[in-house]
């Protein structure tokens, strides 16, 4: 999948995000967009999806079929797990989704009555039953412990090896590491570097990118 950026500018008040920005980029398998919290690469990740307009300038190739998974997971609290899912298919579709990411035993229970990784993983299900072309994640162990986040990234990690196109916006460096096959890297609103996940992160090649990874790995 290809997204191209024709001369876009962006700015909000007097911080500018984007200036006469050209480039394409050709998406497969798992892209993890990085950076400090204020680096743009939540209102990229926007961009991508159609989320967010320019204000100038023009983002082609969006695709058609998609699905944004946002840090809040956006259950309805009075139905079951089953019922939040196959609100968006059929009742056999969902609870195939839900046994995908390991939900078979629980999809009639309650939101209220979910761990916050089980929530996560709902949603997951419920984006899977639309049968998109590529998932976007907005940070999807946002708020989760650490034994919550090894369940939501173990499936991730699954569709990353039944080859689902994705782009999650993500601060876990280990996940990167292990299933990332791209990054790209912003600061200030600036693609400060991209390529191949263990290139980036073995050798980084910019300065910035080098503290920043120092800073996450201690």
């Amino acid at each position: 999948m290809e997204v191209s950026f024709q001369d876009v500018s962006l700015a909000f008040g007097e911080k500018v995000l984007f200036s006469h920005f050209t480039k394409t980029f050709t998406f497969s398998g798992v892209t993890a967009l990085m950076g400090p919290s204020g680096s743009g690469k939540t209102t990229f990740f926007r961009l991508l999806c159609g989320l967010q307009k320019p204000d100038s300038g023009a983002v082609l190739g969006i695709p058609k079929t998609f699905t944004v998974l946002f840090q809040e997971d956006r259950l309805l609290p009075w139905v079951d797990a089953l019922t939040n899912v196959a609100l968006v298919s059929d009742t056999e579709t969902a609870k195939a989704c839900l046994n995908k990411v390991g939900l078979s035993n629980d999809m009639h229970n309650f939101p209220g009555n979910l761990s916050g990784g089980m929530c996560r993983r709902v949603a997951i299900a419920r984006a899977l039953c639309l049968n998109p072309e590529i998932l976007f994640f907005d940070e999807p162990t946002s708020a989760l412990d650490p034994q919550l986040t090894i369940e939501v990234l173990k499936v991730i990690r699954q569709l990353a090896a039944e080859h689902m196109t994705m782009v999650i916006v993500t601060h876990e460096m280990n996940f990167a590491r292990d299933v990332a096959d791209r990054i790209i890297f912003m600061d200030q609103g600036v693609i400060v570097e991209e390529g191949p996940a263990a290139e980036v992160i073995n050798n980084p090649q910019h300065q910035r990118t080098r503290e920043f990874l120092a800073t996450y790995e201690g």
